[in-house]
């Protein structure tokens, strides 16, 4: 019998991919899917097919497109582990720091997962976040009632969305009533993602450098959440976020310890204001530029909530709401891409790969095959009133084991904001803007828009850049 190495070495050669110098090729191709992510990926997929090899070197680094390898990647969560981010090894171990960005599900593998997940499984149940739907609304309605003194005026769209998440996020989280503390403890929050991302290019400890600051950023906030912990001890009939958590216990009696809960709250902050900010940032892009769409929705609401926020039984009778949704999400996911690796050699796609190749799979480009979606550059909401489609093939929240436990909970907070929002304001994007997303789905540079009383003057505003093709406007 041929001997592994010897075998992986072989069918390495003959792997589809862009040809290059052996160390520069990966590090090339990561700058590229940095820069422009759409053009990058929709290169390699058309040009290479459904499985492609960035860079042959160790560690291996190759791309799986489409339905079957999304569920090979994400169903079998023992032989392709969640990836782990190198750049916090520089980190020592035991610090604020590194019990934040770690003691979450996003970062956890095997048995833990499994384990922490069970557990926080009922603050997520559909029954339970009936409980957030009130503070989702006066989050909403006080973000409006703001907007009203700019009427007529330029905001950014993206930033107003940012702050909207963000409050909604730290209120269901927490449950705290004092408005100014909510704020803080977002900002808090926000300020740490920053710091912490400038801080580990240069992970050197010197008085003022950001590695400096992110460390003792971590230290207050830690123990800002130690505090609210120990508070919320004290109130067993709170229904907030970390009330749930910290109630929860398996059958065993086990609980999440406080390095869980915080590590947990923190990683629900990151994930679920910013990928909720973008998706509402483009479905009003998308609706603007599509006046009949808007039109028809607003019909929709008009119909049954007559200028109301929807109830919770009202937000399961709004079909077309819920599609546009749906359909701007297919377009815009959340992530861009997600990220495995092989915890042993395998097969995949006719190909051996070693252990810890990083394998990269795309939600973007998912949504975009044409066998899966008929005209799939076109926006088309009434698609999902009869298109069914598995989580393999529509994965705007991800699929398997480490599908995102709060996509019920931003199902909810999408559907009332937008439904709230359409009512009341009509938003215009400044003509001729150019506009292009990075690999996080940010809009870019933001979505400025001037907003108006609802008014129900629809009409598409021309736009510029990489925009125009990654949605066919008709």
């Amino acid at each position: 019998m041929m001997a592994k190495s010897t075998v992986i070495s072989q069918t390495r050669s003959s792997l589809p991919g862009p040809q290059g110098l052996p160390l520069l090729g990966g590090k090339v191709g990561m700058l590229q899917l940095y820069q422009q992510p759409v053009t990058y990926l929709r290169h390699m997929y058309n040009t290479y097919g459904d499985i492609v090899v960035v860079t042959k070197n160790d560690p291996m680094f190759v791309f799986a497109f489409g339905p079957q390898y999304n569920f090979r990647l994400l169903s079998d969560p023992d032989l392709f582990h969640v990836s782990t981010d190198k750049t916090f090894k520089k980190v020592p171990h035991g610090t604020a720091l590194t019990r934040l960005w770690f003691n979450n599900l996003q970062r956890m593998n095997g048995d833990q997962h499994k384990q922490q997940r069970r557990l926080m499984m009922p603050s997520f149940h559909k029954k339970q976040i009936v409980h957030y739907h009130n503070d989702m609304i006066d989050q909403t309605q006080r973000m409006l009632d703001q907007w009203q003194a700019n009427t007529g005026s330029e905001l950014n769209l993206l930033l107003e969305m940012q702050r909207l998440t963000q409050a909604v996020t730290v209120k269901t989280l927490f449950g705290l009533d004092d408005d100014v503390k909510v704020k803080s403890l977002g900002d808090q929050m926000q300020n740490l993602v920053k710091i912490t991302s400038l801080g580990l290019l240069i992970p050197i400890d010197f008085p003022g450098s950001p590695y400096r600051q992110a460390l003792k950023a971590a230290q207050k906030f830690e123990a800002e959440i130690r505090a609210i912990i120990e508070q919320k001890r004290a109130q067993p009939e709170a229904t907030d976020v970390m009330a749930m958590l910290i109630q929860a216990h398996d059958e065993d009696g086990e609980k999440l310890n406080e390095d869980n809960l915080i590590g947990h709250a923190f990683a629900l902050y990151v994930a679920g204001h910013e990928t909720t900010a973008n998706a509402l940032t483009w479905t009003h892009f998308l609706l603007e530029q599509h006046p009949h769409s808007l039109a028809d929705l607003l019909d929709e609401l008009d119909a049954k909530l007559h200028g109301a926020p929807p109830t919770i039984e009202q937000l399961s009778q709004l079909p077309l709401l819920e599609s546009v949704v749906k359909e701007s999400m297919r377009l815009f996911p959340p992530a861009m891409a997600g990220l495995r690796i092989t915890t042993e050699a395998c097969e995949l796609g006719g190909f051996e790969l070693a252990a810890n190749t990083n394998i990269m799979y795309s939600e973007f480009i998912t949504h975009r095959m044409p066998e899966l979606y008929e005209e799939p550059d076109r926006f088309k909401p009434e698609r999902w009133l009869a298109l069914d489609r598995s989580p393999y093939e529509y994965l705007p929240f991800s699929a398997g084991h480490h599908m995102c436990i709060a996509a019920s909970f931003a199902m909810q907070e999408l559907k009332i904001v937008l439904a709230m929002m359409l009512q009341r304001y009509r938003l215009a994007v400044r003509p001729n803007v150019k506009i292009s997303t990075n690999l996080r789905m940010h809009a870019q540079p933001g979505m400025p828009v001037r907003i108006f009383a609802q008014d129900r003057q629809f009409k598409r505003t021309p736009v510029r850049g990489p925009i125009q093709s990654m949605v066919d406007i008709r």
